[in-house]
């Protein structure tokens, strides 16, 4: 009996089954990328974000501000504020005024308000986070963002 001979027929009929199988089963596979099966691809949102360094406000500080506005009109704004004097709870206020690029208003978003904060040695940091909506409308005229604050 040849080896290779008998092999090759045996390579060949089990391609030839694979095969069949494979051509059986591509009805079931077509149907599953029907489009009732297909998944909704959704384009990421886009967005601006603006940072801030140190500021400073009475006894109060705020450092890595960050704030992100969203194509959706979704935004948030996070920071560490920290106050160095006071029992009181003070809070940091900050409002974001929204303009283009030459300096034209467009929108003005706050006061979003930090945790009430107290003084220690060394004073604790608060770290907080705010989410807010705006007008998705204004998202690409807006160029720049300052940032009004007091404490």
């Amino acid at each position: 009996m040849n080896v290779p001979k008998l092999l090759g027929g045996a390579t060949a009929g089990i391609a030839a089954g694979l095969l069949a199988i494979a051509v059986s089963a591509a009805p079931a596979l077509a149907d599953s990328n029907s489009g009732a099966a297909k998944q909704a691809r959704v384009a990421p949102a886009l967005s601006q974000v603006w940072t801030w360094g140190t500021l400073r406000s009475g006894d109060c500080q705020e450092t890595n501000g960050r704030l992100t506005l969203n194509s959706d009109g979704t935004g948030d704004f996070s920071a560490d504020t920290l106050t160095f004097q006071t029992h009181t709870h003070d809070v940091w206020h900050a409002t974001f005024n929204l303009s283009t690029a030459g300096g034209t208003h467009l929108a003005s978003i706050g006061s979003l308000d930090s945790p009430g904060m107290s003084d220690g040695n060394p004073p604790p940091v608060y770290h907080w986070d705010r989410t807010f909506k705006f007008d998705p409308g204004l998202f690409g005229a807006i160029g720049a963002v300052s940032q009004s604050h007091s404490c």
